[in-house]
């Protein structure tokens, strides 16, 4: 097939109908009920899959790890139990890009093999299922990043994703795979990996808990399958939120690491030599202690010295276990003063606050506004992302005659404009700057002690939702801004949207933009949806922050 009579819509058919051959007949659904009427996945699959596959998936890896290590679940069981519920997750909401569930079974049956000689477990990951992000590289697996060209040619995929060949493999993959870990599928992207939902020309995904929901993005395929339990752990990016917007909108734990923490060796990215802001990866899951788990795995590992970008800082359990029972200073940042987050957000902000303020570890502080205004670190942001005005998007959609996708389009005004080398520079100048303002904002939150805040709760999202195709009636600063600043943050799960989230009529807003996201909300959409707030740490705090927000999740659950 050469260029010139390429259909691009061909390609897109057929490739949907693969992912399907890869699905073994008999978990194949004879017809795909419409959102409307199954709306929830979790419902669905679990009143028809068996209960000992229903029991598997709810657990935590260290709890599958346990049973493994005791001889009481092998790793096909699990891989069985993943791989099943993956498929229908993946048919109610359009999340793979690639399925090879008899990999997976083949590494299942070298684990149980290697258990029943040795009475040891391979690794810390043993029989873990781990999904990935379409950008996370496999051998012989296509990685696409929301184009069509790389499933017409791996010609066309090296030259989107500078793959050295279609035969390599992250190192973080190879980490995982080390360590017991099972691949099985991966997860779906929108185009370019640049937008807050996960559509593009290749189709769209759909929101596992509500399908007549946005599943956030650009990490979306990877809310979506863990949402509907059909992963345990994945591993998702994160630019501008998409590691905490899909999992702000499925109820989920994910860490949005601090720049080159995590190894990016051979993961395919969008400019992947766009230094201003770097996108960075991390862990999402169903449960918070998880994060730990496959963050002390992967930071421990010697093969990240492989990658010259990497930060050499191993796991600190030390940082990590002082962080679970330390008295703690927590700030509270109900708003930034520019986007009013909607009443359910607030409600559960105050909530938490409420609860931690009567007990003697914590001390809460009131935030009104942020050391710099989120707008202006939004602006530096998407200078850095449109520095060259989409002219690599646009070389790459015309690989195989497709258009830039509608989603991109509506995400993003170009200017027209291609930023000079100084105009680049400039908005590096103004990151760095803004860094300093911010931290030296923070250092001037301490008490008369000398005790600095421990973290600040903010909202992840403006909004606990919204539809496909809404994204831009809901404004992301609360992510954004975090990746010009660099800090650590982890999505917290409080709670749920319920009958008291009622609304006010406010007289006066800030900007269009902040009018817009409070007139969205509608309550009764909403209503048992998850609310997930941000939980954030200086630089290179990860453990202490994956280790807070275990201890406020256990606090939450408990009352």
């Amino acid at each position: 097939m050469t260029r010139e009579n390429i259909d691009y819509q061909q390609v897109v058919a057929e490739k949907s109908q693969s992912l399907l051959n890869n699905i073994p007949s008999e978990w194949r659904l004879k017809e795909i009920p419409s959102p409307e009427t199954t709306p929830n996945v979790n419902d669905f699959l679990d009143s028809f899959l068996p209960q000992e596959e229903v029991e598997i998936v709810n657990k935590s890896a260290a709890e599958l790890l346990e049973l493994q290590s005791k001889g009481e679940l092998t790793a096909t069981q699990i891989c069985n139990a993943y791989c099943h519920r993956s498929a229908y997750v993946h048919q109610l909401t359009n999340c793979c890009t690639e399925i090879f569930y008899d990999r997976a079974f083949k590494s299942a049956a070298a684990l149980d093999k290697h258990f029943k000689e040795t009475g040891q477990l391979k690794g810390k990951m043993h029989g873990i299922p781990v999904s990935l992000k379409d950008q996370v590289n496999l051998p012989g697996i296509t990685t696409a990043i929301g184009y069509v060209a790389p499933h017409i040619s791996t010609e066309f995929e090296k030259i989107i994703t500078h793959r050295k060949s279609h035969d390599d493999k992250s190192l973080i993959a190879e980490i995982l795979e080390q360590e017991g870990a099972i691949f099985y599928v991966k997860t779906t992207v929108p185009m370019a990996m640049l937008a807050g939902e996960t559509a593009s020309n290749l189709g769209v995904t759909l929101n596992s808990l509500d399908r007549r929901n946005a599943p956030g993005g650009s990490s979306g395929g990877e809310g979506a399958l863990i949402g509907g339990k059909g992963s345990i752990i994945g591993l998702g990016t994160d630019i501008g939120g998409s590691i905490r917007a899909p999992c702000a909108v499925h109820g989920l734990y994910g860490l949005r690491a601090c720049s080159n923490r995590f190894t990016y060796l051979d993961v395919a990215n969008s400019y992947p030599n766009q230094v201003g802001v770097c996108s960075v990866i991390g862990p999402m899951s169903r449960f918070a202690k998880d994060l730990a788990l496959i963050s002390e795995v992967i930071l421990n590992h010697p093969l990240c010295e492989k990658d010259p970008k990497w930060i050499p800082i191993n796991w600190r359990s030390d940082l990590y276990n002082s962080a679970l029972n330390d008295d703690l200073r927590i700030g509270f940042m109900k708003w930034d003063g520019e986007i009013m987050p909607q009443p359910p957000i607030l409600n559960k902000i105050d909530a938490l606050k409420n609860l931690l303020s009567n007990m003697d570890s914590f001390e809460c502080i009131d935030i009104n506004k942020p050391g710099v205004p989120y707008g202006s670190l939004v602006k530096v942001l998407l200078n850095l992302y449109l520095t060259d005005d989409f002219e690599e998007i646009k070389k790459f959609c015309a690989l195989s005659g497709e258009p830039l996708s509608e989603l991109l389009v509506r995400c993003f005004t170009r200017s027209g404009h291609v930023d000079t080398a100084p105009e680049f520079f400039d908005n590096c100048r103004l990151k760095y700057e803004y860094q300093q303002q911010m931290d030296n904002w923070w250092n001037n939150l301490a008490n008369e002690n000398g005790k600095q805040l421990d973290c600040i709760i903010t909202p992840t999202f403006a909004a606990p939702g919204w539809t496909n195709g809404d994204v831009n009636n809901i404004a992301n600063f609360y992510t954004r801004a975090l990746n010009v600043l660099d800090y650590t943050a982890v999505t917290l799960p409080v709670g749920f949207v319920d009958e008291n989230d009622d609304t006010w009529v406010r007289e006066n807003f800030q900007t269009e933009q902040d009018q817009r996201v409070w007139n969205y909300y509608n309550k009764e959409k909403l209503l048992g949806k998850p609310v997930v707030l941000q939980l954030v740490c200086k630089r290179y705090q990860e453990e202490k922050a994956i280790a807070l927000v275990q201890r406020l999740s256990a606090l939450i659950n408990s009352n």
